[in-house]
């Protein structure tokens, strides 16, 4: 079937911009590596981390995976149509580009909304986020949301869309008025419910935290929260409860989180949420809306490793990288030995 004008000019559009990504993607691959290196180097080895740091690590890797599988996929095949002008996208790299796509938008996305709530727990109910398994809760809640994307985004690759028109059929057209109006009802259900999550429970948390009377007064009523470190009878250390925050310290990583669901939402949660809502309200999926949702994945991308370098609590130099792994691959070959004797 002849390609028509319009998709000519589209593809040209995309062909422009997947240098770009490309460049962006491989920025976003080593920004996020090395905020994750910062964020494991910060409790040292052989100290468990803190259920935030264990998100942010999460979402870090998020942002990895979208910029190295989806977006990356999406540029290649847009550079090999112009240098190969009779290649085209075929049902298995189509379906692959919506699968990993669409799980890595809803996982950032609710990851995001978890973010958020555990920092409203650890403010409002101190004691009973570091009494209630808040570590545990953080890698059940990782589990499910991972669980969920993948789920829900499969599901378009193995037969829930549009038979009559497919969305591999000449081109990938991956919006959700291409793919079907059940994944796309869902798909703006879980975002909209992430995207409200999240600013709910960061509205909830600097009321507590700035506007709360006694929030300003830690000796009168602010409960205070001692630290207790469990050892055997060789004085190794077997357990552990964080103490309270002090101010310095609660005040950056509320600013890092609120920074971090503020920004998302502004950039990426509700435009994509905007653009979807038009697509399956017009049944129209013009060129501008996939740019648009590209460029709004790629920045989100790149937004984590700047608030993560601009928090003094979180940012690591080079050398405390260096002797975090040294001391990572020194215990693994203790241990190894160990097991072998």
């Amino acid at each position: 079937m002849p390609r028509t004008p319009d998709q000519d000019e589209a593809d040209e559009l995309y062909q422009n911009n997947s240098v770009s990504w490309l460049a962006c993607g491989a920025l976003s691959l080593l920004a996020n590596a090395w905020s994750i290196l910062s964020l494991a180097s910060r409790g040292g080895s052989g100290q468990r981390p803190r259920p935030l740091e264990l998100l942010l690590c999460l979402l870090a890797g998020t942002h990895l995976l979208m910029a190295a599988v989806p977006l990356s996929l999406f540029s290649v095949v847009q550079l090999r149509r112009r240098h190969s002008p009779g290649y085209e996208w075929n049902e298995g790299l189509c379906k692959v580009f919506v699968s990993t796509y669409y799980t890595l938008a809803l996982s950032t996305c609710l990851t995001v909304a978890c973010l958020s709530y555990h920092r409203m727990w650890m403010v409002r109910w101190p004691v009973s986020y570091r009494l209630g398994g808040a570590r545990r809760q953080a890698l059940q809640g990782a589990l499910g949301i991972w669980a969920a994307s993948f789920v829900l985004s499969t599901l378009p690759s193995i037969g829930w869309h549009d038979n009559a028109r497919r969305f591999y059929t000449r081109g990938c057209h991956f919006l959700a008025s291409r793919i079907g109006l059940g994944f796309g009802l869902c798909f703006q259900l879980l975002l909209l419910g992430g995207v409200g999550t999240g600013l709910g429970c960061l509205g909830v948390t600097i009321y507590h935290a700035c506007c709360c009377p006694a929030s300003g007064n830690r000796g009168e009523g602010m409960l205070e929260v001692p630290a207790i470190v469990v050892q055997d009878a060789q004085g190794k250390r077997r357990s552990s409860l964080d103490g309270s925050e002090s101010p310095r310290t609660a005040a950056q990583v509320t600013g890092l989180v609120g920074g971090i669901v503020l920004l998302y939402d502004a950039l990426t949660g509700l435009p994509i949420l905007v653009v979807s809502f038009v697509s399956l309200r017009y049944d129209s999926a013009p060129p501008w809306m996939v740019l648009c949702v590209l460029w709004c994945s790629m920045a989100q991308t790149l937004l984590l490793p700047s608030f993560i370098w601009s928090c003094a609590r979180y940012r690591a130099d080079l050398r405390t990288v260096w002797e975090h792994c040294a001391s990572m691959l020194s215990d693994s070959g203790d241990e190894g030995e160990t097991n072998h004797f």
